[in-house]
């Protein structure tokens, strides 16, 4: 019924702890439900710590792509791997409570995309400047406003995901901030919830230095425009 797709890449300090909340809140209380955490080939331990959370826990299992590709091909190199009816995509910084995952669950049955949304960023000022421009981008390309089209708490209709992704480029960076903006254009069942948002407690952050983001910001910008030209 469920699969929850989790990328992860160097987080050795937390990723146990993060996937064991995950399997006692949610995969162990859902029947047939999985936890399928993507490992973006880290050069830490949390490799052999998946392999052996995979054997300890039912329903958990790891996956490893044969190079890495960062958190957007992670994530659909994840969404290749799953056959459950619905699939819950969240991150592996502990950044959100799974307890949380059942405020979406609830109301899955009237919509094909239930979306998260962080009621407060814990971020730091940079990471919330390029989520506002975002949202300014987004509504100036699209006509559209949303709140927090990044947040990594969706609730989804696997078939639903399987058309949106369809229209999205396999190596975009930003796949859900794309999946948040079609699944809206194009005409699926979607509702906001509102969502804690925590600091991160460990591991490795992927962006970092004022550099570094203004050479996402200009990708992210790339490819919206490259696809409100293509959108169906």
């Amino acid at each position: 019924m469920l699969t929850v797709v989790m990328p992860s890449y160097n987080e050795e300090q937390i990723i146990e702890d993060c996937v064991r909340e995950w399997h006692s809140e949610v995969v162990a209380r859902i029947p047939g439900a999985e936890l399928l955490v993507v490992d973006d080939c880290s050069t830490d331990a949390t490799g052999s710590i998946l392999d052996r959370l995979s054997h300890e826990l039912p329903g958990v299992r790891s996956i490893r792509p044969l190079q890495n590709g960062g958190h957007g091909r992670a994530l659909r190199f994840g969404f290749h791997h799953i056959s459950n009816e619905f699939v819950f995509q969240t991150d592996s910084d502990r950044q959100h409570k799974a307890a949380e995952f059942w405020r979406l669950w609830g109301v899955r049955e009237n919509y094909d995309f239930v979306f998260g949304v962080r009621s407060q960023r814990a971020d730091g000022i940079l990471r919330i400047v390029i989520t506002n421009a975002m949202r300014l981008l987004i509504s100036a390309l699209w006509g559209i406003w949303i709140r927090d089209a990044n947040c990594p708490f969706k609730l989804m209709r696997s078939s639903a995901l399987e058309r949106v992704l369809s229209h999205v480029p396999e190596d975009s960076f930003i796949p859900m901030v794309l999946v948040s903006i079609l699944a809206r254009k194009m005409g699926f069942r979607f509702t906001d919830v509102p969502v804690t948002h925590l600091p991160r407690r460990g591991g490795t952050q992927s962006l970092k230095g004022i550099l570094r983001w203004l050479r996402v910001t200009r990708i992210c910008a790339k490819q919206l425009w490259h696809l409100r030209r293509l959108a169906p």
